[in-house]
């Protein structure tokens, strides 16, 4: 009995090391074996079955230890990735797991177009690393190419022609022409508890209002409210008021009193 040292499982369980000794089945011998009494099931690593200079070979079925001396034929090799200490580290994004494309076949034009326009328009990169991990039923182990003749895609990526700057501006004056939308409801409310918000702004001299609503409903008398302060404040007419036509601006209260003011 001694204290070899406390060995951590998963979540807060752990146990200590009490002991140290040889285990061997006749074929095998290992020495300075840690025994843990809480452990159910005995652990070997593949490095320590390695240091004895045997090899291991595992399939779904069972896991082999060969004799030592057994050599890999070389066209048998799919990866090389070396130890490190007591792990064998595998890195995939690594030259030598991209240069495996030699075990691919390049697929057809309409192949990899037909796989393209499946997977939502994928593009080529991605295409051939599903291929690859093996993530779609039914994809086939190839080496897609030739997507770039897409016309979806291809439209999909032009750039709309901007519009042509207005060299002059048609509105002379403040109050010629108010821009308004709202929108809500906002998932943030307002320090009053207000979920809509109304914003108004001048065109010939960009200043805007904001106003907070409860309801969308309240938008007819605020408007109407800030169009009569306004007029008598500074002693201009509103002429044109512009919105997107939504129920909010297009009702019996707002379309009597722009036809009683006069404005379009």
């Amino acid at each position: 009995m001694f204290d070899g040292g406390y060995v951590s499982f998963v979540g807060d369980k752990g146990g200590q090391i009490t002991m140290k000794g040889t285990v061997t089945n006749g074929s095998l011998c290992f020495e300075d074996v840690n025994y843990v009494s809480e452990l159910n099931h005995s652990l070997l690593s593949v490095s320590q079955i390695c240091d004895k200079k045997f090899s291991t070979h595992f399939n779904d079925k069972e896991c082999l230890i060969l004799k030592p001396g057994f050599v890999v034929p070389e066209d048998w090799i799919l990866i090389r990735t070396p130890r490190c200490k007591d792990s064998y580290l595998l890195d995939m994004n690594s030259e030598s797991a991209l240069t495996n494309t030699c075990l691919f076949y390049k697929a057809s034009e309409n192949d990899s177009m037909l796989w393209h326009r499946r997977l939502g328009h994928a593009n080529l990169k991605n295409l051939n690393r599903i291929a690859k991990g093996a993530h779609v039923v039914s994809l086939p182990l190839k080496e897609f190419c030739e997507v770039e003749k897409c016309i979806p895609c291809a439209k999909g990526k032009q750039h709309k022609r901007p519009h042509k700057p207005k060299l002059f501006n048609l509105i002379e004056y403040v109050h010629q022409l108010l821009h308004m939308d709202l929108f809500g409801p906002v998932s943030v409310m307002s320090l009053r508890k207000k979920s809509y918000c109304l914003v108004i702004t001048d065109d010939y001299s960009r200043f805007s209002w904001v106003f907070f609503l409860g309801k969308k409903s309240e938008t007819a008398d605020i408007l109407r409210q800030f169009m009569i302060l306004m007029e008598n404040q500074l002693n201009l007419k509103i002429k044109i008021i512009r919105s997107d036509n939504r129920t909010e601006f297009r009702n019996d209260v707002l379309d009597s009193f722009c036809a009683e003011k006069g404005i379009a």
